[in-house]
């Protein structure tokens, strides 16, 4: 393969060239559910709050703290793929990693079957949480745990609708390292950006 003729460095190549790497939204939906309900477990106020109280809010802030970090470190190591030619040159962490042939990356898609069982499984979790909340709205039951059994309905159809955008409307790359522990990796991008990498 011949060397690459684009620069080391992703903010020397003119913008309109680069295809910057997509991503969903599930770790932003399931951290803001997490972050959430560890506020509820604590929201009452009254001093002092039970052990057990604390202990269960830390528990569900852990996992939205991290959640939230992973999405915001991700972002930040976004992936650019920059036609060079025949070829297409890999940027990762803002510097040139390697150059491949078009051929290398593939795309792929998920199987029908598998986001039948994402969908159903996501659509009734939503249906009940939601069912379930709103019957205990009405009956005037304790407003945080309401409020928590609805939050988790909301989380799991915004779960729901993140999953088809990323289904239906973005393109699904896989593409090889030859660095680090992962042989390959999912970049995402949108079919326009498709259209300039592969036309």
């Amino acid at each position: 393969m011949r060397p690459s003729l684009v620069p080391d460095r992703i903010e020397h190549v003119q913008e309109h060239r680069r295809v910057a790497e997509t991503f969903g939204f599930q770790g932003w939906i399931w951290g803001a559910f997490f972050l959430l309900t560890a506020g509820l477990f604590v929201l009452p106020g009254k001093a002092p709050l039970p052990a057990a109280a604390w202990a269960f809010s830390a528990g569900s802030a852990a996992p939205g703290l991290a959640l939230m970090a992973y999405e915001i470190w991700r972002r930040r190591r976004r992936v650019h793929l920059v036609r060079d030619g025949g070829n297409i040159a890999v940027y990762r962490q803002g510097r040139l990693d390697q150059t491949l042939a078009p051929d290398a990356i593939t795309q792929v898609k998920a199987g029908l079957l598998l986001m039948l069982k994402v969908g159903i499984g996501l659509g009734a979790c939503g249906a009940a949480f939601t069912a379930l909340g709103l019957s205990e709205l009405k009956g005037k039951a304790d407003p945080i745990g309401t409020a928590m059994i609805l939050s988790l309905g909301c989380a799991c159809w915004a779960s729901l609708l993140a999953a088809a955008w990323t289904r239906f409307f973005r393109i699904h790359l896989r593409v090889p390292r030859e660095k680090g522990w992962l042989v390959e990796e999912t970049v995402l991008i949108t079919p326009d950006q498709g259209k300039e990498l592969f036309p």
